[in-house]
This record gives C-alpha cells, structure tokens and sequence, in this order.
C-alpha cells in the first residue's frame, strides 16, 4: 500500500490538490493567516502544524492532509487548495526539502522579533508559572526575574535549545536552502494585522487565490489544529497560544508595543540583537523593495504599523 505521502504527492502531480506551505516563527499571526486563505472561493482545507513538537515525519503530516480531504475530493471540480501551516523549528532541512518540494507556494510568516520575542515571552511565563496555555499575566505584569526564567527556558530546556522556540534560526535556514526553489512570499505578522485589505490583495494575487472580503471579516470555515489532537484536553478556546485565531472572525488589528531591550537578560538581548533581527532584515530586504511595499501604497520610511528599522 502506498505510503500517505506518494499518496499525497500523486493527488499534487495529478493536479488534484494544490498546497500552500505557510513557515513561521511563533507569534507571528500565521494561524490567522491560514485562516484568511481558507476562506477564498476555491475549495480548501487549513491544517495546522501537521509538523509538531511530537513528530516531524513527513508521511504523519501527509496522513493529516489525505483524511482531511477525504470528504472534499469527490465533489471538488478544480484543485483543492490545502493550505498548511507549520512552525521552522519542527522541521530538520532533509524534511524541509522534502516536503516544500511538493508545494506550490511558500509564505514566510515572520513579524518584527522586538514585538515577537516580546510576546513568545509572555506567553512562555505563563506557561512556565500557570500551566501550559495559561492567560493570567499581561506583558506589562512581567517583572525581571520572569524575564531570567524565560530567558533559561528558551537557551537551556527539553523543549528550546540557544533559543531555538523564537524560531528565527530555523527559519533563516529554510529560506537560505530554498533558494528558489518555489514561489515565494513574506507576511509581516504587523502588516498583516493592521493592513488586511492592502496585504491580503496582494498575496492573494501573488498566490494565484481569489480574495474576498470574509477573509478580513467572516471567517466561517473550520479548521484542523492538529496540535489539538495530541493534547484532547486543552480546547482552542481555552489556549492563549492560539486562542484569538482559533475563536475569531476576522483579522484584529493588535497594539502591541515591545519590551524594553534594556531590561532583557543579555543571553536574549544577544539573540535578538545577533540572530533574530539580522534575519528578519533579510528578508525584509529580499521581498520588500520599495517598488514592492507601493504595492501596498506604504514606503519603508512609514514607520509602524510595518516596525521597521
């Protein structure tokens, strides 16, 4: 019997499917992007993380994509569009090749690491201190001595190795390997938020999809979280990870300021300052010229809601 993945690459080469590969690094609006693209006029299906802290076998993940078009195949009379989304960290180059060689387009998930790290940070305290998902302490709660905690949980634990949860070094490497290998295209998590009408047009131009205004404001399609399947007990609703994606109906607009570098541990500081700012400028440089952000009627010198430097 075929393996899900042969299954899944003869339902792409037979032009059965179609599949949009969103990579991210966490805290970058990249679930609510899938959203967004999961409600064009085309038939689709989102699928979130089918690579995860638990696996990173790209036939698990293809076995998520073929029973979740089980029911839409029969009918579909063109492609299907699967759109998956997946974190950098959780797939190792060889699977990155791999599995992006099937896909039709790429989009690079990423958002200003001043304002990323800032909420992965938040995020990451409750958790250590309430349990996983936790929501009871807002970024302005946190006090030094959470930031030390954060700072070790993410350069020495089980679960993040010299800052390998940010996502930014995964991340900068998947883009190096791809080397143009697909068709390419970069969503600032601030761009996103808070210019869903200019961004979304223009990805979805890019990416060949019909826009339509749900995407912004009535998202009414499902999705499969499948991060929800390997901990049943913790409903979206109830996980601040994801819980304003998985609960809204359209793009929120978020003001979310970043922390005081001053005030960081030097371990996170130097991350942010040595790795995650350095890529996340590359690929402002590689996708956002100022012919491209005209686009968007934006220049680089406006400033937020883009924070750029």
């Amino acid at each position: 019997m075929a393996s899900s993945f042969s299954r899944m690459c003869a339902l792409v080469e037979g032009g059965s499917i179609r599949i949009i590969e969103l990579q991210a690094v966490p805290r970058s609006m990249s679930t609510a992007l899938g959203r967004c693209l999961n409600e064009s006029r085309a038939t689709s299906v989102f699928i979130n993380e089918p690579f995860n802290v638990q696996q990173n076998d790209v036939d698990v993940a293809a076995a998520h994509v073929i029973r979740s078009l089980a029911s839409l195949l029969p009918s579909a009379s063109e492609p299907v569009i699967v759109v998956t989304k997946n974190m950098a960290r959780f797939l190792s180059a060889p699977v990155f090749r791999t599995w992006t060689d099937v896909c039709g387009a790429l989009v690079w998930c990423i958002r200003d690491p001043r304002l990323q790290i800032s909420s992965l940070v938040t995020r990451t305290v409750n958790d250590l201190l309430f349990g996983i998902g936790s929501d009871r302490l807002a970024q302005h709660d946190l006090l030094p001595s959470h930031l030390v905690m954060a700072t070790d949980f993410l350069q020495n634990s089980q679960w993040s190795t010299n800052f390998s949860k940010t996502g930014w070094r995964a991340i900068g490497e998947h883009f190096t390997d791809l080397a143009g290998r697909r068709p390419s295209f970069v969503a600032d998590g601030s761009l996103f938020s808070h210019r869903p009408d200019l961004f979304l047009r223009c990805l979805c131009n890019g990416l060949g999809i019909e826009f339509r205004d749900p995407m912004i404001d009535g998202w009414s399609e499902p999705f499969l979280n499948v991060n929800r399947l390997l901990s049943p007990d913790l409903a979206d609703s109830a996980d601040a990870w994801i819980k304003h994606a998985a609960t809204s109906h359209g793009v929120e607009a978020n003001d979310h300021v970043p922390l005081d570098m001053s005030v960081l541990p030097d371990a996170l500081r130097d991350h942010l300052f040595e790795v995650a700012l350095p890529t996340y400028e590359m690929f402002v440089r590689a996708f956002c010229s100022q012919e491209r952000l005209a686009r968007y009627g934006l220049a680089v010198s406006d400033g937020p809601p883009l924070c750029w430097p």
